[in-house]
C-alpha cells in the first residue's frame, strides 16, 4: 500500500501540462496488533531541494521556494520570512530543518501534509502525502517531477523539469533519542 499520493500536475508558463510524482521510501512496519495508541513526538525533517534541470537555458538562475502545508492551515515556508533561494541547473539546496508535528495534527496514527516547490517561472501542483501508522515506522519521502509523462507529452528531452524535494517523517516512538532533533521548531495548532 502507497504512503505517497500522486502529483497532479505541473503547468509551466507555456501552458504544457507536466506531472510530478510523489515516492515514498519506509522499512517494513512492525507486524502486530495495536490496542491503544499512547501520545508520540512526531516530525518533519525537509532535507533538500534539487534542480537537475528546468527545462530552460543552462545559464539561467531561478528564484525558489517551499511551502508544506497541513490539513489545519499551518504553513511551513522555506525559506523564512518570504526570501527564497537563487538556484540554477544541476544545483542543490540543502535544508535539514526540522519541525516537531503537534499531537493533534496526528489523527487515528496518521497525518496528512502537502510540499509545494514555488520556482520562478513556473507552477507546480503539490505533492500530497497521508502518513499512516505513524506509531509503527518512519518513513521518507520524495517529491518529484515525473520526467516519463513529460516525454509521453511529446515535450523535447531537453525541455523536460527534473527537480525534487526530500522529507523525512518520524516518531520519538521510532527513533534513539540521539535522533531527536534539539533543535526541531515546534509547529503550533491554529
Amino acid at each position: 500500500m502507497s504512503l505517497a499520493s500522486f502529483l497532479l500536475g505541473l503547468i509551466i508558463a507555456t501552458g504544457l501540462n507536466i506531472t510530478a510524482h510523489a515516492e515514498t521510501q519506509s522499512a517494513e512496519p512492525i507486524t502486530g496488533v495495536i490496542t491503544e495508541i499512547k501520545p508520540f513526538r512526531t516530525f518533519i525533517t525537509i532535507q533538500k531541494y534539487n534542480l537537475e534541470t528546468s527545462g530552460r537555458a543552462l545559464d539561467k538562475t531561478f528564484n525558489a521556494r517551499l511551502e508544506i502545508s497541513f490539513a489545519d492551515g499551518n504553513k511551513i515556508t522555506l525559506p523564512e520570512e518570504g526570501r527564497r533561494w537563487p538556484i540554477a541547473n544541476g544545483q542543490s539546496q540543502e535544508i535539514n530543518r526540522t519541525f516537531e508535528i503537534p499531537w493533534a495534527f496526528v489523527q487515528s496514527d496518521s497525518t496528512k501534509f502537502t510540499v509545494s516547490i514555488l520556482r520562478s517561472g513556473v507552477t507546480i501542483s503539490p505533492c500530497e502525502f497521508s502518513a499512516e501508522q505513524l506509531s509503527q515506522f518512519n518513513r521518507g519521502y520524495i517529491c518529484h517531477t515525473d520526467a516519463s509523462i513529460q516525454a509521453e507529452q511529446g515535450i523535447a528531452q531537453e525541455k523536460i523539469v527534473r527537480e525534487s524535494v526530500y522529507v523525512r517523517l518520524f516518531t520519538d516512538r521510532n527513533s534513539s533519542p540521539r535522533e531527536i532533533p534539539k533543535d526541531a521548531i515546534a509547529l503550533r495548532n491554529k
